[in-house]
């Protein structure tokens, strides 16, 4: 369908790209190429995923569950950088090849390491959100008597025992538990509609002064954010806190949402023009990682009952992003003053 639609109604642009003769169609033909080795990349990762699942090294503790997640992102990664020097097109290899530029400066992979803080925390916080609802407010344990393979909830223990019953716990839903389906969009929307403000605020102030102060708040709304799952976890009533919680991700969102127009802003003035765009598009794509790493990370810390730790190690990593931040791009005599 993209390929028929580009074909008729992309034809009218001027002539461009690696086969200015027949630009629509050799374009498409380096696009798909190009999406091919992607899938490539990406399937050779899953059959690493598949493979090793139940390897001990993986599985016998939350580091190596955590760890396995970050190695299936790394073969993605590599790959697929290999695959697009070694068997791209030839006209795209060129292009490719010339774009190498922007890894010898270190300021490439500072700003990636900040932008996977905001754009690969709002991607990783939007698939996290609605899950971290069901499985913090969702479910409650209660006391009640199992007998005969069906649990009751409530009464006491001497009149359970004496019929027969065994007296216990269990997780049942929460009756009282928010609608995800209805706060789940929130977070998204809020970060979406943000980033342009972001964005204005940086080309007034300075992107790097926006993304400093924006790191402060986003470091105190996660570690508040810890602190309260930590607290609502185990609660007999966790809905009471869900006014908190729902304030504290808006937050998150808010925060990482304005960096994301922060740092694009920054990237744009920091780099000279034929590298800003190769710079944005490689920390960008580097950055999308984290809607897969951040839900894993979560999933890991809820299956050994301890989520907020994933806040806390969140909050850690924000702290080293504005040491950098400052260091090289806010404090006097910095680097690059005025970004």
């Amino acid at each position: 369908v993209s390929a028929v639609a580009a074909f008729f109604w992309m034809s009218n642009h001027p002539d461009h790209g690696n086969h200015p003769k027949h630009e629509t169609i050799m374009n498409l033909v380096y696009f798909y190429w190009l999406e091919i080795v992607a899938l490539i990349a990406a399937l050779i990762s899953v059959i690493t995923l598949i493979t090793t699942r139940a390897s001990p090294a993986f599985t016998s503790s939350a580091g190596g569950k955590i760890g396995h997640k970050f190695l299936l992102v790394l073969i993605a990664a590599v790959l697929e950088h290999l695959f697009m020097l070694y068997i791209s097109p030839k006209p795209v290899k060129e292009r490719v090849g010339k774009q190498l530029v922007i890894f010898k400066d270190k300021h490439t992979y500072i700003m990636t390491y900040l932008y996977i803080m905001c754009f690969g925390s709002f991607i990783g916080y939007s698939g996290s959100f609605p899950k971290l609802i069901t499985d913090l407010f969702g479910y409650i344990t209660v006391d009640g008597c199992t007998n005969e393979g069906e649990f009751l909830q409530g009464g006491d223990q001497e009149t359970c025992e004496a019929d027969g019953g065994v007296w216990g716990q269990a997780e049942i839903t929460n009756p009282n538990a928010p609608n995800v389906f209805k706060f789940a969009w929130m977070g998204a929307a809020v970060g979406s509609l943000i980033r342009p403000i972001g964005g204005m605020l940086s080309d007034k102030y300075g992107g790097a002064r926006v993304t400093m102060i924006m790191i402060i708040w986003c470091t105190a709304a996660a570690i508040g954010q810890a602190i309260l799952v930590s607290k609502t976890r185990g609660l007999p009533n966790p809905e009471k806190n869900f006014g908190w919680f729902l304030f504290l991700f808006l937050n998150l969102f808010f925060t990482t949402g304005s960096m994301n127009g922060s740092t694009f802003r920054t990237i744009g003035v920091l780099f000279p023009a034929d590298q800003a765009g190769p710079v944005l598009g490689w920390s960008s794509a580097i950055a999308s990682y984290g809607a897969f790493v951040i839900p894993a990370m979560f999933g890991v810390a809820i299956a050994e009952g301890a989520p907020e730790v994933t806040l806390y190690a969140l909050a850690g990593y924000y702290v080293t992003c504005g040491f950098l931040n400052f260091w090289y791009y806010v404090r006097p005599g910095c680097e690059r003053p005025g970004v």
